[in-house]
C-alpha cells in the first residue's frame, strides 16, 4: 500500500555476513538498503552505521526510492533487495498487531515503535481523541487508518486531505483544531518549517496506530538477522537506541506519549513501525469462516454487477482496472483482505465511503458506495446471496475481510 502512510512506505533492507567468531569479533560489512523516499532515511542509516560499529564492521548503504511510480511499490521488491542487493530490509513498518509481512521474507524483532500521533496547538494541546472538544474537526489524510477513528468518537468531524503537508497547512492555518498523522511525516515538516515549539503531539492509543520497525531478511541471511538482533540489544542496553531513534519513533516496547515526553521516552525503549505496536489496543482478532468453510454472502451478483460499472467510473484510475492497484493500493489479492491484520468489512468500507474517489471524498451516493464494496467483496472471493448490501449494513459489518480467491 503506497502511503504517506498511509503515509509514503518507510522500507529499509539491512544485511550482515558474519563469521562463525561471534559479534565481539570483527565481522564482514553490514551491508543495507535504505528508503530515500521515507522521513527516517536518516536515522535508518544512523542505526545502521551504529550495528555496524558496534560490530567493528564496515557499513554499504543501497538506496532506493520506495514511493514507487505511478504503479505503486510492489512488495516483490523487497524480496528482489533482500536476495540481490542486500542482507537485511530495515524500516520496514508493520502493525504491532498483525503481521503483513511480504511473502518469503522474515523480520528481525521489533527494534523501534512509531505511527499515528495526534497533532495539535501547543497552546491547546489534546493527549487522546477523547479530550478533544465536541465538534472538533479533524484533519486526516486520504486512505490512511485513523480514518477510521471517527465512527467511535462521533462528537468529531472528518476533514480529509490528499497529503500530510495539506492536513499540517490546515492545522497551521487554524481550520482545524488537531490531525491525525503518520509521526515520522509530522517530525519532518515541523522540523523544515521550524515549527517544533508551536505543535504538540501523542500517541494514538487506538487500533491500528501504533507500527513495529523491523528489518526485513531472506532466510538465507538468518545468522545476519541474529547479529542485528544481538546489535540492537547492546545498543538498547547502553542508551543509543533511544537517541538515534528519537524524535522519529521510540525504542520497542516503550508506552510513548507526547512530544514534550519524546526525550525521555526514547533513552530508555523502541518498538516497530509502519503500521501498529504490540502493547497497542489492537482490533478484535478476526475469526475465522464458519465451521465447514462458509463464508457471509453478503451482496447479489446484480449489486456487485452495478458495483463493477461504478468502481470503472470513479475508482480504476487510482487502483486501477483489475485493483491491482496504481496510485492508489491494490483492493483485491491477500495482501489487502489479510486475516493476520484484524480488519473487518465495516472497517474498510468507513475508508472507502469517506475517501473516496480522491478529487471528492464522500461525494458518492450511499447506494453507489454499497455497490462498490459488493464489487470488491465478490472480487475477494465472497460469495454473492440473496440479499443486497446495505450503506449501514455494510458500515456495520464485523464480517473479517480475508481473502478468498486463488491468489494471481
Amino acid at each position: 500500500m503506497k502511503h504517506t502512510p498511509h503515509p509514503t512506505i518507510i522500507r529499509t533492507v539491512l544485511s550482515l555476513a558474519l563469521v562463525a567468531s561471534g559479534i565481539g569479533a570483527a565481522q564482514a560489512a553490514v551491508s543495507v538498503c535504505v528508503d530515500t523516499s521515507s522521513p527516517t532515511v536518516a536515522m535508518d542509516k544512523a542505526i545502521a552505521a551504529a550495528v555496524a560499529k558496534q560490530q567493528k564492521t564496515t557499513l554499504t548503504v543501497h538506496e532506493f526510492d520506495g514511493s514507487g511510480d505511478d504503479e505503486g511499490f510492489d512488495l516483490k521488491e523487497f524480496n528482489a533487495m533482500a536476495s540481490k542487493d542486500c542482507q537485511l530490509v530495515m524500516g520496514f513498518p508493520v502493525d504491532a498487531s498483525a503481521s503483513g509481512l511480504p511473502e518469503g521474507l522474515k523480520a528481525t524483532d521489533a527494534y523501534g515503535r512509531t505511527g499515528f500521533v495526534l497533532v495539535t496547538p501547543v497552546a491547546a494541546p489534546s493527549h487522546s481523541l477523547s479530550t478533544l472538544p465536541e465538534g472538533s474537526q479533524v484533519a486526516v489524510t486520504y486512505q490512511t487508518t485513523p480514518n477510521l477513528y471517527f465512527a467511535n468518537y462521533p462528537k468529531l468531524q472528518a476533514d480529509v486531505h490528499l497529503t500530510n503537508d495539506d492536513a499540517i497547512a490546515a492545522l497551521e492555518q487554524k481550520k482545524v483544531g488537531a490531525a491525525m498523522l503518520w509521526r515520522p511525516s509530522v517530525v519532518g515538516y515541523l522540523a523544515q518549517h521550524q515549527e517544533e515549539k508551536q505543535f504538540d503531539y501523542a500517541e494514538l492509543d487506538e487500533p491500528h496506530s501504533r507500527w513495529n520497525l523491523v528489518a526485513l531478511y531472506d532466510q538465507s541471511n538468518a545468522a545476519a538477522a541474529q547479529a542485528f538482533d544481538a546489535s540492537v540489544k547492546a545498543l538498547q542496553a547502553n542508551g543509543a537506541l533511544g537517541k538515534l531513534l528519537d524524535p522519529y519513533a521510540v525504542v520497542a516496547g516503550n508506552t510513548g506519549a507526547s512530544k514534550g515526553q519524546a526525550n525521555a521516552i526514547t533513552l530508555s525503549m523502541l518498538q516497530r513501525g509502519a503500521q501498529l505496536a504490540s502493547n497497542a489496543t489492537g482490533a478484535p482478532k478476526a475469526e475465522p469462516a464458519a465451521a465447514g468453510g462458509a463464508v457471509a454472502k453478503l451482496y447479489t451478483s446484480a449489486q456487485a454487477d452495478r458495483g463493477k460499472t461504478d468502481y470503472a467510473d470513479n475508482c480504476a484510475l487510482c487502483h486501477g482496472d483489475t485493483l491491482a492497484g496504481r496510485a492508489g493500493p491494490a483492493l483485491k489479492g491477500k495482501h489487502f483482505a489479510n486475516p493476520a491484520a484484524n480488519f473487518h468489512v465495516g472497517d474498510i468500507f468507513t475508508i472507502v465511503s469517506q475517501n473516496m474517489p480522491a478529487t471528492q471524498p464522500a461525494s458518492l451516493d450511499p447506494k453507489m458506495y454499497a455497490d462498490i464494496m459488493a464489487f470488491l467483496l465478490q472480487e475477494n472471493g465472497f460469495p454473492a446471496g440473496d440479499k443486497e448490501l446495505t450503506f449501514d449494513d455494510a458500515k456495520a459489518s464485523k464480517e473479517p475481510l480475508v481473502y478468498h480467491g486463488t491468489e494471481q
